[in-house]
């Protein structure tokens, strides 16, 4: 946390979304991802981060820059305002990597986002979502039809039962997932849910590039698929094929249903065997 003295009151502003309020969280992404940029909004952005009431903002504001100050001292409580403002801009310059909530209500029905990190979320999952997010920032079809699947596809309804005590039990609280099943739940997010399904998309967005940089698997910085690829996600497709055929993790379905972290840990030790395969053969060619 950032501790600062304004009218001789310390605060202590956040420096990155692990330090942000969980009570304030839902409220700031809101106003960074449903709401136009601009001066009213980085205001009220401030204003939370600074934890004043409407009420008390609407005092600060009138007294530092009501009628009753001189042109000079609205200039220079401006320069503060912006020095101020200053340090929250990383909310809309830094991805978005934590959860903006826990669930969201369809239909009266909680449906759970997915664990920070990834950590539960399977391979199969991840690369149909990563396909879903990308078709629809590319507007492959029109509209929010693929907004909706992904939304589906890493928000699913919490498990039945007495799960945690089940010794098979992977760690996500959320129904297995089931591409099938997410087309079906897809069509209930239709025309609504708007503030909820970008947070998502931002919140999938942000983990994705933060899951990509973990692993050497690409020629780049790390955050993203280094080549174009014919289609989103063919490279996620093509690697579901080859290790299925290999039966490294078994079959199509179980190479889909494993944990998307035990494959990239594959994938990127398997990378590294064929990289320096190459460099051996490099050397034993041009010793001859």
């Amino acid at each position: 946390m950032k501790k600062i003295s304004l009218n001789r009151k310390v605060y202590h502003l956040p420096e990155n979304w692990t330090e942000v309020k969980k009570e304030d969280l839902p409220v700031l992404l809101r106003l960074l991802y449903t709401q136009p940029p601009g001066g009213s909004t980085y205001l009220e952005i401030l204003r939370i981060a600074l934890g004043h009431t409407e009420k008390e903002w609407f005092k600060l504001m009138r007294h530092y820059f009501g009628p009753k100050r001189s042109e000079s001292q609205v200039n220079r409580n401006a320069n503060i305002l912006a020095e101020t403002m200053n340090l929250v801009s990383w909310m809309w310059q830094a991805d978005l990597i934590i959860p903006p909530f826990e669930s969201f209500q369809v239909n009266s029905q909680p449906w759970l986002l997915f664990e920070e990190g990834f950590k539960s979320m399977s391979f199969g999952e991840m690369a149909d979502a990563h396909i879903h997010a990308q078709a629809f920032i590319k507007q492959l079809i029109a509209g929010e039809q693929r907004l909706n699947l992904l939304v589906a596809s890493v928000c699913r309804p919490e498990l039945s039962g007495d799960y945690k005590s089940d010794p098979e039990w992977n760690g996500d609280r959320r129904e297995p997932y089931n591409e099938h099943v997410t087309r079906l739940r897809a069509e209930s997010l239709n025309d609504n849910y708007a503030a909820e399904k970008i947070l998502v998309l931002m919140y999938f967005l942000g983990s994705l590039k933060e899951f990509f940089s973990f692993y050497d698997l690409f020629e780049n910085d790390g955050s993203a698929p280094p080549v174009a690829e014919d289609y989103p996600g063919q490279s996620l497709v093509k690697n579901q094929h080859l290790l299925s055929e290999k039966h490294i993790f078994g079959g199509m379905s179980a190479t889909k249903a494993a944990n998307v972290h035990e494959v990239f840990q594959f994938l990127e030790e398997h990378r590294k065997d064929i990289k320096a395969q190459n460099q051996r053969s490099k050397q034993a060619h041009e010793s001859y």
